[in-house]
Parts: C-alpha cells; sequence; structure tokens
C-alpha cells in the first residue's frame, strides 16, 4: 500500500463508517466488491484544488514564459507538437493537469468517530425519509488490512482554509485535503490513483465519457465488518427487509446486523 506522508496519526482501534443506501450494502455484500466514484463528480467543486498560496507561487514561475515565448522559433526537423506544448499558456497546462488528476482518482469515503445521526441524514435517503439507510462499521486497522492487497492510499481528510494558510506539499495533498466548512463530515478517504490513465488524459484528453465514473476492487465484507447497523429512522418493515435483503445477499454473511443505537425502538426515551 503506497505511503500518504501527511496521514494524521489516528488510532487503529478508532471506528469507522460507510453510510449508504440498502441497495449499495446489499451490492458490497453479495458482489464483494467496494465501489470507487471518480473524484471530478463529487459535488464539491474544490476536489483535486489547490490553496490560494500555491495559485500564487506559482506566478513568479510562471512570469518567465511570457517574456521567452516571443523568442520560440520552429527550426528544421523539429516536431510541431512539441513547440505546441512548450508554448502552451502554463495556466491552462496546470488547469488541464489538474483536472486531469481528478479523473484518474477514485475515492471511497468513510466517517471515523462514533455513529452520528448528522451523517445518517447526510449520505443516507431512502423512501422520502432523509436518514434512512444501512452502515458498515468496523474499525480503521481492519479496514487499513483488508486493503493492504491493493494500491490505495488510506487517511483521515485534513480541514482547512483555502483563501489562507500554506500551500500542499504532496502530490496526493489536493485529494486528502476539504475546506474547514466540511469537517463535521470526519471523512476516511481511500484513495486509488491510476498514474497511467492521468497520463493519457493529460497527453491526449478524451471526454469525460470515456473514463469510468466507477470503479469496483475485490473486498471481503466478512472479514472486515464488526457490524451491520440500520439507521435511527427504520421502522419494523424497513428493518424487516433490510434483514431479509442481507440475508438473502449473502447466507454465509456472519455479521451482526443491528438497529442503531439512535433508533428509539431500540433504546426508548424515558419520560
Amino acid at each position: 500500500m503506497p505511503e500518504y506522508r501527511n496521514r494524521p496519526l489516528m488510532d487503529p482501534a478508532t471506528p469507522v463508517w460507510r453510510y449508504l443506501s440498502l441497495n449499495a450494502v446489499v451490492a458490497t455484500v453479495r458482489d464483494r466488491k467496494l465501489r470507487f466514484t471518480r473524484v471530478d463528480t463529487f459535488p464539491d467543486p474544490f476536489e483535486g484544488s489547490v490553496p490560494k498560496q500555491q495559485i500564487d507561487d506559482q506566478l513568479l514561475t510562471f512570469s518567465s514564459h511570457y517574456t521567452t515565448r516571443s523568442e520560440w522559433s520552429m527550426a528544421p526537423g523539429d516536431d510541431p507538437g512539441v513547440l505546441e506544448r512548450l508554448s502552451e499558456d502554463p495556466w491552462v497546462r496546470m488547469t488541464r493537469l489538474r483536472r486531469a488528476q481528478t479523473r484518474a482518482a477514485h475515492a471511497s469515503c468513510w466517517s471515523w468517530g462514533e455513529e452520528s445521526e448528522s451523517l445518517w441524514r447526510l449520505y443516507s435517503d431512502e423512501d422520502g425519509v432523509r436518514g434512512l439507510g444501512v452502515a458498515l462499521r468496523t474499525t480503521l486497522g481492519k479496514l487499513d488490512t483488508s486493503l493492504a492487497a491493493h494500491d490505495l492510499y488510506v487517511s483521515p481528510v485534513i480541514y482547512r482554509p483555502y483563501h489562507v494558510g500554506p500551500a500542499f506539499t504532496d502530490e496526493r495533498d489536493p485529494f486528502m485535503h476539504k475546506r474547514r466548512g466540511f469537517r463535521a463530515e470526519q471523512e476516511l478517504r481511500l484513495l486509488h490513483w491510476d498514474n497511467a490513465q492521468y497520463l493519457g488524459l493529460f497527453n491526449v484528453p478524451p471526454s469525460v465519457s470515456e473514463v469510468d465514473p466507477h470503479l469496483f476492487l475485490d473486498w471481503l465484507p466478512a472479514n472486515v465488518v464488526e457490524e451491520i447497523v440500520l439507521s435511527p429512522y427504520a421502522d419494523e418493515p424497513y428493518e424487516q427487509r433490510a434483514r431479509a435483503a442481507i440475508a438473502a445477499a449473502d447466507p454465509a454473511l456472519d455479521v451482526p446486523v443491528s438497529l442503531s443505537e439512535l433508533n428509539p425502538r431500540r433504546y426508548a426515551p424515558g419520560f
């Protein structure tokens, strides 16, 4: 597994959650695949971007481009394509580079810490009920171990302002940072980086539709998941439907399916 050098320290025993729809959990259990989504399809437009300081630092670096560009000329035997690439506006080139990076990166987003009612409502919505869904719960250590065979970067997301503060220092930083307003997500990100795909996208940019929006990696829930948790808003019919669907997806799966501790049918309020 590649190392992300800016990964924050975190206890391997930290609980981690993946809040999903029932259909997504059934597919994960049945197919024994973990789904990754292409980063540029995420709703946050800052995904894969860099802080203002990094842009400011590039001003000086790129300034020489404009002073020497007029001196470039073709010589006999020169490849026109090479000159075209050399003469490309560096800001256009950098934007093209970063856009290509977001299309070559796929992520699976988990959350760390204790169960969160707000995260249920953020990530789950079924039958017109916000917060209705199913979650996979395990620990950071178990999740890390389960991914050892795949070339993935695993790290808690770092939340910071982008309009102030230093530039990034690692090439994976744009995918492991988000703005502070998103810190309630407590995201643990699994990142798949395809360098060959990136080089292809950068050198011969295809249409976005030619890049798979999802990636599915082999993963055994039975070896990783400690508990499958049903939403705080799961009523009895939904609970029965969810239990039956999960059992049918893999009859050999020996993982407890429990109601959320926030569900009043599990622990009733006292008055």
